[in-house]
């Protein structure tokens, strides 16, 4: 019977199974999304500063996809608020950084617009052919993980000190960061260039890239002559330092009331069974953005919440999408449930809160 169950089964014909599929390009590339110019009612506007995107890693076989697109307004004090991607929907590899990097940006002061609109075209580099300042820049923020080998090694050019720890640090100096004015929302960082003296000692110092604050290039160009190794004999040696981004306040927080659903329910303020947990979004949190939300909700009977709706957030949307995921988190203490909920949600640098009294 086993033999006649076999016989029953086999195919009639040997089918070769495909072979696996090729292997992608594996080649890693730096990608970087370029800004283009900013247009406000139809008129160009040229930003005070126009903070670029972070690069991040990517793979030669991965699409970028097209342009994307922000709309925004100008306020008074030349700061950009209400950022929203077109289409909402858009996604494109490596972004993360572009509404933040608006965010921080800066126009000319008495001048508020609206009707904004700037685009980011995505500019993939081989990290055989990108600039080394560029390579640079990312190891200093590598916010997609740590910089390939093949971009140490463009870096380091033909240097022999690509491991100085080796030497043996005898005393390695920092900057006074404190003196140094801090620019809100953008981390500035500064990569020195040195040789290191058989007897330990640092020469021919230079800043050899950084985000061109003079104060911290000075500074750490200070702190790398005070530096000094146990032994010596290397060149084309690199260190950097870098300051912490102040923190960039978020714009003024509305009444909650004015955006309280009609025919409400719900009382100003109800207890929690289950705490919402509270994160600050992280491409923001990086840059020290902070920023606000207002969501409304209903609550089941059982406390659980439904029917959430962002119907404001500043100064870009990613705080309302933050907001909303932080309340449906959360569980109200009842019994009856409630309809028409507004909660305001505060992202504020060391306490992320909820607008509790």
């Amino acid at each position: 019977m086993k033999a006649l169950l076999l016989a029953l089964v086999a195919p009639a014909t040997i089918t070769i199974p495909p072979g696996p599929p090729a292997p992608p390009n594996t080649e890693r590339t730096l990608l970087a999304w370029v800004p283009g110019e900013v247009r406000c009612a139809g008129a160009v506007v040229r930003p005070r500063s126009l903070e670029r995107p972070l690069a991040t890693l990517s793979w030669v076989s991965q699409v970028a996809g097209n342009a994307v697109t922000y709309t925004f307004a100008i306020d008074s004090s030349g700061r950009t608020m209400g950022i929203r991607r077109v289409p909402k929907n858009a996604r494109a590899n490596g972004s993360e950084d572009i509404a933040p990097s608006l965010a921080a940006s800066r126009f000319a002061a008495g001048q508020p617009r609206s009707d904004c609109t700037i685009s980011y075209a995505p500019e993939p580099t081989s990290l055989n052919a990108a600039p080394v300042a560029d390579l640079i820049a990312y190891s200093v923020n590598a916010i997609s993980g740590p910089l390939p080998r093949p971009g140490w090694e463009r870096i380091h050019g033909d240097s022999n000190c690509r491991d100085e720890r080796a030497l043996g640090i005898e005393t390695r100096a920092f900057p006074d960061f404190k003196a140094i004015a801090a620019t809100p929302g953008v981390r500035e960082w500064s990569m020195v260039g040195y040789d290191i003296e058989e007897n330990g000692a640092t020469s021919n110092i230079a800043t050899v890239a950084g985000s061109r604050n003079a104060a911290l290039d000075a500074a750490s160009r200070d702190a790398v002559a005070k530096t000094r190794y146990y032994k010596g004999g290397r060149q084309g040696c690199r260190f950097p330092y870098w300051l912490s981004p102040a923190p960039l306040p978020a714009p003024a927080l509305p009444d909650e009331q004015q955006f309280r659903p009609a025919g409400a329910t719900c009382p100003a303020r109800h207890d929690w069974a289950v705490q919402p947990a509270l994160r600050f979004p992280e491409p923001y949190r990086r840059r020290a953005i902070e920023g606000w939300a207002v969501v409304t909700y209903d609550v089941a009977p059982w406390g659980e919440v439904s029917n959430i709706q962002v119907v404001a957030s500043e100064p870009s949307e990613d705080f309302g999408a933050q907001a909303a995921i932080v309340v449906r988190g959360g569980k109200a203490a009842t019994n009856r449930g409630y309809v028409g909920c507004t909660e305001r949600v505060r992202f504020m640098m060391g306490s992320d809160q909820r607008d509790d009294p």
